[in-house]
């Protein structure tokens, strides 16, 4: 795949990231090196290694898996802007409202 402006571009208008023209060229770079190095990696033989391997022997600590009491609920609520019985109230995603106007 080759990384040209009219791709940047499109990435950043699909990120919603707002681009100045004169960093286009230079994102242009950036990705081309970044495809440049999974290029290198392709070419490593990778025969025989386990793809969810890891170099440390210890495994990974991992917390109980149960219901948690959240007692907590109500000074959340309290601190909110606005709240309607025991939940936040909020402004519906794309209006123009603010959180005291919802």
């Amino acid at each position: 795949m080759e990384i040209d402006r009219k791709i940047v571009e499109r990435a950043a208008t699909l990120s919603r990231i707002e681009m100045v023209p004169d960093n286009v060229e230079t994102m242009v770079r950036f990705f081309q090196d970044i495809i440049g190095h999974f290029r290198i990696l392709e070419k490593c033989d990778t025969t025989g290694v386990d793809p969810f391997s890891t170099l440390e022997d210890e495994p990974c600590p991992l917390r109980g898996d149960g219901p948690v009491r959240w007692d907590i609920g109500d000074e959340a609520l309290d601190s909110a802007p606005l709240r309607e019985g025991r939940f936040f109230r909020v402004p519906a995603i794309g209006s123009e409202e603010g959180p005291d106007e919802a």
